[in-house]
């Protein structure tokens, strides 16, 4: 029986992930493997300081901090949100009764369950094809729930009522036709066809106090022509300052090579407008959200400088964040690791969303 509250089944999948959809090819884990932080070895959980050697490169700061795969996603988010009611919350669906006083893509249709509705009210499919054909703008059509990394995305490039149809019936249930969104234009220069939009982070403390992890904010665009911001799929990101400067170092995915905002696009010295309105935006917003302690947050900025928000995932991602700034969750890392240390960990609860979080849990955690 291992030692550790993450086994070696655990551990070596963090590996895993990691050199899936993180490490670039070229990289020699090997040299760092088999030595572990000490930070948490004293916290139970075995974490090899080959991501201290890699995202140390990258982000300039070494530290046996930076969480691993394994203990991020079977420990972590499991002792700070709710897996089984996440689903529920991520459809995107719903965002407007959610947070209705927040500017947001307008919609044209959606489809919830199957059944088409036009604000607010359920129409037939017929209804829902004259609604788009009638729609003055260019769309957009995504999925609504179980989606990650914009798949599925897509521009509606036809009005054609047989197409139409075609593509209803292709996405068939739980999708939205958006309004494509025009953003501001500073924004829209890094990448003219895509939506690049701003990732952000926010943490509900055990007292309470809800914090923006403002050392992990960042921007992301798409690769030239796509129409996503998808950093997974060649797309770029830049780390945001806190006065809403945008770093001009450019990290990708797979590729430890950084490289320049204004080299590659001519963007120099952009600023985020409205930095400060989206950060207090998204603090207003997690208090909506009363099962999920951190959640991570999809914004850009219309060209009239308002704040528009895009979705919320509550399964952020960690690894652009400490590839950019180093270790997460910075000084609220102790608390963190407390609750995580209390996780009794299974995949196959990861996979199904079910974790106990009753609360003999959060005695434990006091």
């Amino acid at each position: 029986m291992s030692q550790y509250l993450n086994t070696n089944k655990e551990f070596y999948w963090g590996e895993w992930y990691f050199k899936d959809h993180v490490m670039d090819e070229a990289f020699d884990y090997k040299t760092h493997k088999k030595e572990l932080s000490p930070y948490f070895e004293q916290r139970g959980f075995k974490v090899s300081m080959m991501f201290d050697d890699y995202y140390s490169r990258l982000s300039g700061i070494h530290s046996d901090r930076y969480i691993s795969m394994d203990v991020y996603y079977f420990f972590v988010l499991p002792a700070l949100n709710r897996f089984d009611f996440i689903d529920a919350y991520l459809d995107k669906n719903i965002y407007n009764e959610l947070f209705p006083e927040v500017r947001q893509p307008l919609s044209v249709v959606k489809n919830i369950n199957g059944h088409y509705y036009h604000e607010g009210e359920e129409i037939k499919q017929d209804d829902a094809v004259k609604l788009i054909q009638q729609f003055d703008g260019d769309m957009i059509i995504k999925p609504t729930v179980q989606t990650c990394n914009g798949d599925g995305v897509a521009q509606i490039s036809t009005r054609d009522t047989d197409a139409l149809m075609a593509l209803l019936n292709q996405y068939a249930f739980n999708f939205i036709i958006q309004e494509k969104v025009s953003q501001h234009p500073d924004i829209q220069r890094v990448n003219p066809t895509s939506l690049n939009s701003m990732r952000l982070f926010s943490y509900r403390r055990r007292d309470g106090s809800y914090q923006f992890l403002y050392p992990y904010s960042f921007l992301r665009f798409g690769s030239k022509g796509a129409i996503k911001d998808n950093v997974s799929k060649g797309g770029g990101m830049c780390r945001v300052l806190p006065d809403g400067r945008v770093d001009d170092k450019v990290y990708r995915f797979k590729n430890m090579k950084i490289t320049s905002l204004s080299a590659e696009t001519g963007v120099n010295d952009l600023v985020i407008p409205n930095y400060d309105k989206v950060v207090q935006t998204i603090l207003r917003m997690h208090k909506r959200l009363p099962y999920f302690d951190l959640v991570g947050w999809d914004f850009t900025v219309l060209p009239d400088g308002e704040p528009l928000f895009i979705e919320f995932n509550l399964q952020p991602s960690i690894e652009a964040p400490q590839m950019l700034a180093g270790p997460m969750f910075e000084d609220n890392l102790d608390e963190v690791m407390e609750l995580a240390s209390h996780v009794e960990c299974s995949r196959v609860q990861t996979y199904q969303k079910k974790f106990d979080r009753d609360m003999k849990f959060y005695l434990h955690a006091q």
